[in-house]
């Protein structure tokens, strides 16, 4: 017994061309081939949803990163002040 599509088998089970038996035989194959397609998409999920929280985790200390840099610039602008002689002039290395 081959796997027909699923159309078809109601078809030919309308018209009288496959004995009920035959009909429950291929919706069994049809139903076994969506059990596979099912495992396999929970099993591609959690594959991405697995690099979807490493890249989250990246993303989250690299932002702890970038906020620690921004306070200490803010810091040291807030320290600075303008005209002070001990900050080299932009014109000077």
């Amino acid at each position: 017994m081959s796997t027909y599509h699923h159309k078809q088998v109601l078809d030919d089970y309308d018209k009288g061309k496959i004995t009920p038996e035959m009909a429950v035989g291929h919706s069994l194959q049809h139903i076994d081939k969506l059990y596979e397609v099912q495992a396999t998409a929970n099993t591609d999920s959690r594959t991405q949803q697995a690099k979807v929280d490493v890249l989250e985790k990246r993303v989250n200390t690299l932002q702890g990163t970038v906020d620690r840099l921004t306070a200490i610039i803010e810091k040291f602008r807030v320290k600075r002040k303008p005209g002070d002689p001990k900050q080299p002039k932009p014109d000077q290395p």
